[in-house]
């Protein structure tokens, strides 16, 4: 465990301890907004507290519930900076929350070329999941979708890191570990994934082509 997640797992243990349901709440918003408080240790460790070497402090369905709205909420909050701040709030903005200008540069290209669905994918992939939602609001992406997608991605997160966290007990700390290690692995899976829809785009393209060009072949 690197200094800075040192430090930011202390003060994960006093929040939660302190006050509980809203210090879940208010660390996730603070990640899902897109500053870097890890959720690798948010969560595990409230999920630790749902269990009964955490002294059952916490009810489990409840703590995936609040981890994952407070997780919306802060995206909201980036996706509406972005989407009336436009391009300048990124330009501007963007290394407050740990953006450099090629981030920004490939989550615009990311959109461009593979549509709204990079918001599901990138939600459920370390590192890069905080980041996803002010790029979204800057290319204008419909704010319905983005809701439904991000939702979709902060659930499924949190659930596994929850459930992870309230099974593993005293040992929680191995899940940002175990997450770090599988970065890459996740990485290699989102570019499988991208590649298998500009496949299926391009199969799809190829496909109407051929149709168009039968029926101009059948007019007289």
């Amino acid at each position: 465990m690197t200094g800075l997640e040192a430090h930011f797992l202390t003060l994960i243990k006093h929040l939660l301890t302190a006050i509980g349901y809203p210090g879940v709440f208010v660390l996730m918003t603070i990640e899902g907004f897109g500053i870097p408080i890890p959720s690798e240790l948010t969560m595990p460790f409230s999920g630790f507290l749902s269990s009964a070497a955490g002294g059952h402090k916490f009810i489990l369905p409840v703590v995936v519930a609040i981890g994952a709205a407070g997780e919306i909420t802060g995206g909201i909050i980036a996706y509406a900076l972005g989407y009336y701040g436009g391009r300048p709030i990124l330009d501007n903005y963007g290394r407050v929350v740990f953006l450099s200008p090629e981030d920004l540069l490939s989550a615009e290209r990311w959109f461009a070329r593979y549509g709204d669905w990079v918001v599901l994918v990138t939600r459920l992939l370390p590192a890069i999941r905080s980041f996803i939602a002010l790029p979204a609001g800057v290319v204008r992406m419909p704010f319905w979708r983005f809701l439904v997608y991000g939702t979709i991605g902060s659930v499924v997160w949190c659930a596994v890191l929850a459930l992870i966290g309230n099974a593993l007990g005293q040992h929680w700390q191995q899940v940002s570990s175990g997450a770090s290690r599988y970065n890459v692995i996740l990485l290699l899976v989102l570019v499988a994934l991208i590649a298998f829809a500009v496949y299926k785009r391009l199969a799809a393209g190829g496909l109407r082509r051929d149709r168009a060009t039968s029926v101009s072949a059948r007019k007289p």
